[in-house]
């Protein structure tokens, strides 16, 4: 299993190999091949797919192999398994052609014994749900049933009859092994009837506060927010259990891109306001003091997206510690996929001792059936391939050599050391991340050949101070009259917390016409270090005081506890441990959501000890004077670039201190 992991990431790792194997999958999905490249029927062929990506990612072909690899995962600590069967059908919105269907189906023709496909899928699934037991949950594909049912699908309609007693039937035994179902989202030619099918089987069988039947929504989608809100009117009106899943979305590859976020950072956003929104029992005009009261749900959060995941677990823990109201949750990743972010909630303990309930979720069919399972998943696998590094000293070329051992060995990471090779690494590099000192921004820029190195590609500044207007200035490419030669420049600001990789990393909206891959490439670079998020211009000079001064600040304070508690007899390394340990559960009970009014009057009894510092700290006008400090950071920040943004509450009006 080692190696094939190896070889898969290997793989995923070079676009050099990945793009053609991308296209050789999207090949091979297509259902009218020659024996030579049926992956079922040619047995060279079916056996180096299976000992390589079908295995690394699906659950088997036979119901044996699936049944072995359910008690596999878990015997590893998984609560459960999500299985689903892989047959589906995927419409490419560019070509119109449908992956999955038969060679004499047509998507506008399919009338031809529409029984005997519904019978197929309602015979797979039911094979399906037996290599499952109680507590484990059936994953279902609508457009799998045939062609009767993609031609209502396709038409917005529901499913014919036919189907709906396949789907009860399904529903029914399930109900009866405490099995739980998900209907997949599908391609955005299906997807409007599929969730209206979802919401009839929910009004059915979601009573009593528990969701036997769950609809996915796929965050990437413009419109899933307001499709969210819908079907909570929908389960507030209809008194049923919303079953909510909620992905990033899987068919990037085959939709209209038009209906997609622009950018992965909206993504993110729309997928954790969803997320902490039910969490929080608050979401657009459902919740506490809205105008509508927020329905019964229960949430799966299905997500490789560590931070996401974690954030989603603490803020719901937060809320149960503080006897806050919140929605019960599960989570899920895929087979072969994010395992660190799995093992990393089975981790995490609540405070009955035990981890949260976390799902592992693979397909099984065919060979055949499967690929396009596995073409869907490939863009989630790219990554780099290569890193170089420039730095000013030897110290800095050991330590990155000792901090990246494998990389450093194996020729992936390539350490430059001296001025002269910086505008070598450029010209072979495809992402340039500016991280000199501000002031050496203007001499780096300026180094001979280093503008033609830049042609064509993504430079990323991290240097405070520097706006992108002012480093596009020093790039002759770095404008609209460059054409396919244009240099794009991005601005983002990481903080001191990126040294424990917990930093906010602000990222300035890019110019209009900035490609989204870059985007995308930046969040994903600095989600390495922690979160992300996206800024306008005229808030980049305060983020840089608010996100990147208030470390220091924080440590002021906490440097200030450690010398008192020393003062009154506690050891400092006690002091030290209680003091840090103190602040770091404080911020997770705040991103829990606690309100900090709240969790101070939780923690303060009236003629208590720590009233009495309290009283001292309002004194002191404490409160006054960090917000003071903030303000002042801000101010001076802004001073730095052009000092044309003052506020009406910085501490300097026309550069003169108040």
């Amino acid at each position: 299993m080692l190696m094939r992991s190896l070889f898969i990431s290997g793989i995923s790792s070079n676009r050099f190999l990945l793009i053609p194997s991308l296209r050789l999958l999207s090949f091979l999905s297509k259902p009218d091949r020659s024996y030579l490249f049926n992956v079922d029927r040619n047995i060279v062929l079916h056996g180096i797919l299976k000992k390589t990506f079908y295995d690394q990612f699906c659950a088997g072909e036979t119901l044996e192999e699936t049944h072995a690899c359910v008690q596999k995962f878990k015997k590893l600590g998984f609560k459960g398994f999500i299985l689903t069967y892989a047959k589906e059908v995927v419409l490419d919105q560019s070509t119109k052609d449908g992956t999955g269907l038969e060679e004499e189906v047509n998507v506008a023709k399919a009338t031809d014994q529409p029984d005997k496909y519904i019978e197929h899928w309602r015979t797979g699934t039911l094979q399906t749900m037996k290599q499952i037991g109680s507590g484990d949950i059936l994953a279902i594909k609508i457009s799998g049933a045939g062609p009767s049912v993609t031609d209502a699908l396709a038409k917005r309609s529901l499913p014919p009859a036919e189907m709906f007693a396949a789907l009860d039937e399904i529903a029914t035994q399930a109900q009866q092994n405490n099995i739980r179902i998900i209907v997949d989202a599908e391609s955005q030619h299906f997807q409007d009837a599929i969730a209206a099918t979802a919401l009839e089987l929910m009004r059915k069988y979601n009573r009593n506060g528990f969701a036997l039947i769950y609809n996915t929504y796929q965050a990437y989608l413009k419109s899933t927010p307001s499709v969210v809100q819908q079907h909570l009117s929908e389960a507030e009106k209809g008194g049923f259990t919303l079953g909510l899943k909620v992905v990033r979305g899987a068919y990037i590859m085959s939709e209209e891109r038009s209906l997609i976020h622009d950018t992965k950072q909206d993504t993110d956003n729309a997928y954790n306001s969803i997320v902490q929104g039910a969490l929080r029992l608050q979401y657009g005009d459902f919740g506490p003091s809205r105008p509508h009261p927020f329905p019964s749900l229960n949430l799966l959060v299905a997500s490789h997206n560590r931070d996401s995941v974690l954030s989603a677990h603490r803020l719901h823990q937060g809320r149960v510690k503080a006897g806050l109201p919140t929605v019960p949750v599960i989570y899920a990743q895929l087979h072969g996929m994010s395992d660190e972010v799995s093992f990393s909630l089975l981790r995490e303990k609540g405070g009955n001792g035990m981890p949260p309930d976390v799902y592992k979720c693979s397909t099984w069919g065919t060979m055949g059936e499967c690929v396009g399972y596995l073409l869907r998943r490939a863009p989630a696998l790219a990554s780099f391939d290569n890193y170089i590094a420039c730095v000013r000293s030897t110290n800095s070329k050991n330590r990155l050599a000792e901090q990246f051992p494998t990389l450093y060995k194996n020729g992936s990471l390539t350490i430059s050391q001296g001025p002269e090779d910086t505008v070598k690494a450029a010209s072979t590099s495809d992402v340039i991340i500016l991280g000199v000192d501000p002031a050496d921004v203007e001499a780096t820029m300026k180094k001979a050949g280093l503008s033609s190195a830049l042609k064509s590609k993504l430079l990323i500044s991290v240097a405070a101070g520097w706006t992108r207007e002012s480093l596009e200035s020093m790039i002759p490419t770095a404008n609209p009259e460059a054409g396919s030669e244009r240099t794009w420049v991005l601005r983002t600001l990481p903080n001191i917390a990126a040294l424990a990789s917990q930093s906010l990393t602000a990222i300035e909206d890019p110019h209009p016409d900035m490609p989204v891959k870059y985007l995308n490439i930046a969040s994903a670079i600095f989600s390495q270090i922690g979160r992300t998020i996206q800024i306008a211009p005229r808030l980049m000079p305060a983020t840089t005081a608010v996100g990147g001064s208030t470390p220091a600040f924080f440590a002021v304070i906490c440097d200030a506890m450690i010398d008192a508690s020393v003062a009154v007899g506690v050891p400092r390394a006690q002091a030290q441990e209680m003091i840090y340990q103190s602040m770091r559960g404080t911020a997770e009970m705040l991103q829990g959501g606690l309100h900090p009014g709240l969790l101070k009057d939780q923690g303060t009894s009236p003629e208590g000890c720590t009233m009495a510092g309290l009283m001292v700290l309002e004194e002191g006008a404490v409160r006054g004077t960090v917000g003071r400090a903030v303000r002042e950071a801000v101010t001076v920040s802004r001073l730095m670039g052009t000092g044309a943004d003052l506020h009406v509450n910085d501490t300097r009006q026309n550069g003169r201190k108040e």
